[in-house]
């Protein structure tokens, strides 16, 4: 079956300024339980970390990882002086199986 992982995205702005775009991976220290169900084929370099992949190929795991629930929030003040806003977008930790090939990687998520 290959590797477990705990995969997570975070996307934050501040008044339309970016101040966080993060893909958090950590490898799943307990088994994770379900069924493998849609899956991601991406292209790897070799030696290449899984963190690194998804940083490089970013697009393509959000769309992929987007067709399950996410998060949205959006804040904004407004006062006299001042209008601010915040907004994130959150892809809740998921546990993906992953196997790695010679020359890519396939990614599928765990139901």
């Amino acid at each position: 079956m290959g590797d477990e992982y705990l995969i997570g995205y975070r996307l934050a702005t501040h008044n339309s300024a970016l101040v966080v775009d993060r893909i958090n991976v950590s490898k799943s220290m307990t088994p994770c339980l379900g069924e493998k169900k849609e899956t991601l084929i991406l292209p790897r370099k070799p030696s290449q970390t899984l963190q690194a992949l998804l940083n490089s190929n970013e697009d393509e795991f959000i769309e992929f990882a987007t067709q399950q629930t996410i998060k949205l929030q959006s804040r904004q003040n407004i006062s006299n002086r001042a209008h601010n806003a915040t907004d994130s977008i959150t892809l809740p930790t998921r546990c993906y199986a992953v196997d790695f090939n010679d020359d890519s990687v396939t990614i599928s998520l765990l139901k």
